[in-house]
């Protein structure tokens, strides 16, 4: 048991949370969507499941996969109704979120003496992918239209997540963590295309902390 609960321990967030946070507990019954995985209550993210017996904990070394945003799902902000014009998710921006995880993954790497350069006899492999964005503004398009000169949103809109955490050498899958957030502070202001990059590294830092500080004991 005290195994078991060492592996779990890498999804108890490292970062403030609401004080009914609790353990992580594996259930028994299996993952129906995930073979050989079990769910995980109490994980402090939406979802997470995870393989019992696996140790985290030994892994030294990461491997930090190029993110993914291809395929996310777009919720088109309320301003794109008046501007005629959709958020879009260009090769440009899907660069930048793949550039801002990586950073903030190995920045929350080195805090924790975790190598991410993905070399040694024991590596886990970070695959994530960004699933959903509904952004609350585009900043861009809306000064461009007619009679819009100023945007402004309580936050940056919400995102959400899925990271698969592998063995690289044997591919095993061994957890998957689903996670969705609101991006920014919650605070009315003026949006730009800066704050709005601001508040994604912020929310990618915080992902990345809760996420490693637990694969480290740090």
């Amino acid at each position: 048991m005290r195994q078991l609960q060492q592996a779990l321990g890498f999804i108890s967030l490292s970062i403030i949370l609401t004080a009914c946070t609790g353990t992580p507990t594996l259930e028994e019954k299996p993952s129906s969507e995930f073979a050989g995985l079990n769910e995980v209550s109490s994980s402090g993210f939406k979802e997470a499941w995870a393989r019992p017996g696996a140790d985290l904990q030994h892994y030294k070394v990461i491997l930090i996969s190029d993110l993914v945003s291809s395929d996310a799902e777009i919720r088109q902000p309320a301003a794109s109704k008046l501007t005629r014009q959709d958020w879009v998710l260009t090769p440009a921006r899907q660069q930048a979120l793949s550039q801002d995880w990586s950073r903030a993954m190995s920045t929350a790497a080195d805090e924790r003496d975790i190598s991410s350069t993905g070399e040694g006899e024991q590596v886990l492999r970070v695959d994530a992918q960004i699933t959903r964005i509904a952004p609350n503004s585009d900043p861009q398009q809306a000064q461009s239209a007619p009679g819009y000169t100023r945007v402004y949103s309580e936050d940056s809109g919400e995102a959400s997540i899925e990271i698969k955490l592998y063995d690289q050498t044997s591919n095993e899958l061994l957890a998957v963590i689903r996670d969705n957030r609101r991006v920014g502070n919650r605070m009315w202001r003026l949006t730009s295309t800066v704050s709005a990059s601001a508040d994604v590294r912020m929310l990618f830092d915080s992902w990345s902390n809760r996420l490693l500080s637990r694969i480290s004991g740090k």
